[in-house]
């Protein structure tokens, strides 16, 4: 199952340009399976959330990018309550949930802000990142090596002509929040490069 891990729509995420829908009926068309809603800080209401799977032609997930003190965080199986500007409180959060965090796009300001004690924090890093340089996916693809699961994969599509360049292979079917928590913690996945 091929699923883009790390999608922005408007209005939620600013910085999008993306409809909802529009990614969906593009990402179909690009051959994905599912995406999963990244938005930037901000959890979807879940009345429009089950409104928008209703209606997709592909699976629909939700997780989120949060800003944090040591870069962009990609959490998995958070609550909005649990969304912190501090690394360490979402790592805190997560630890207690289950929840997985990835470090998103790590390579891309040049600067990995984590340390030893802090690496701890993360399941692993987006290996491939669809809007980032060839050398800065070697980059994240080598750093991922270094984690206990392997990197995820996600095109971090704000506009139409980003949607579906990286994505994450899984090895079985995922149907909802809770099986996508699980594939990834199975670490039965692999991140690809779609363009």
């Amino acid at each position: 199952m091929l699923i883009d891990l790390h999608c922005h729509t408007a209005p939620r995420s600013a910085c999008s340009a993306l409809a909802p829908g529009r990614l969906l009926e593009l990402a179909a068309a690009r051959g994905l399976d599912g995406v999963c809603l990244t938005e930037h800080d901000c959890a979807w209401d879940p009345a429009d959330l089950a409104a928008l799977r209703e209606a997709a032609p592909i699976a629909v997930f939700h997780a989120v990018e949060l800003t944090t003190d040591l870069g962009h965080v990609l959490a998995f199986g958070l609550e909005p309550g649990d969304f912190s500007a501090e690394a360490a409180k979402v790592a805190e959060a997560a630890a207690r949930r289950g929840a997985l965090l990835f470090l998103a796009h790590p390579a891309r300001d040049g600067l990995l802000r984590v340390t030893r004690e802090t690496i701890e924090y993360f399941a692993s890093v987006e290996a491939l990142n669809g809007s980032d340089s060839r050398l800065q996916n070697i980059a994240a693809s080598g750093l991922a090596r270094g984690f206990r699961l392997p990197g995820i994969g996600g095109s971090d599509a704000h506009q139409e002509g980003e949607v579906g360049r990286a994505a994450t292979r899984f090895a079985a079917a995922v149907r909802s929040d809770a099986e996508l928590l699980e594939a990834l913690r199975s670490g039965a996945y692999e991140a690809v490069l779609l363009e």
